[in-house]
């Protein structure tokens, strides 16, 4: 990694990346490959990564799913990335708010910035769209109008609409996680 051997910690000595999938299933510390002729049901498969058997791969706050099957999709995602929780900014300045989105291999389309708590929208910036499954970088800038807290906020959308929704859908591990999320900034 950054031409030296894989830290133990990102798996040395060798790590298995397969785009597409979350990396609940990038192998660390591989030491053999065995190919199989059917999906492999150890423990990790069978039991551990696993969501509801549904569209929006959720239950019934509190309940365990009738069914389950190992995570094999991405939801779309985006964050901000340029400034922490809490960051403070100068009023009356430019702030230029960056981040990144991805999803399922679909592609992102569009995604929209708020800078007051999701009462308005507006469209972000996007990077270039690299391959398939990368992130997509975005940018959006704005001046603070006013002193005191600011809820920034940001959603995507992919190709065929598919986008974040306004509150967490729940299953009982936490598992594709994909609420729009907020980033508080304080302008003094």
């Amino acid at each position: 990694m950054n031409g030296a051997d894989l830290p133990v910690l990102n798996g040395y000595p060798l790590r298995l990346v397969v785009p597409g999938h979350y990396g609940t299933y990038w192998v660390k510390h591989l030491s053999e490959i065995v190919v199989t002729d059917k999906a492999f049901d150890g423990f990790w498969m069978s039991s551990a990564y696993r969501i509801p058997a549904n569209a929006c791969a959720c239950s019934e706050p509190g309940k365990p799913p009738a069914r389950t099957v190992p995570i094999g999709r991405f939801n779309v995602r985006s964050f901000i990335t340029s400034l922490a929780d809490g960051a403070h900014v100068p009023h009356g300045r430019k702030t230029v708010v960056r981040g990144i989105a991805f999803d399922g291999g679909h592609g992102i389309n569009e995604v929209a910035f708020s800078a007051d708590g999701g009462r308005t929208w507006r469209a972000a910036r996007l990077g270039k769209d690299l391959v398939r499954y990368s992130f997509r970088a975005w940018s959006a800038s704005f001046t603070p109008s006013r002193k005191g807290e600011h809820a920034l906020m940001v959603r995507a959308t992919n190709r065929i609409g598919q986008g974040q929704p306004a509150s967490a859908l729940w299953n009982p591990p936490g598992y594709m996680r994909n609420v729009v999320e907020s980033v508080r900034m304080v302008v003094a």
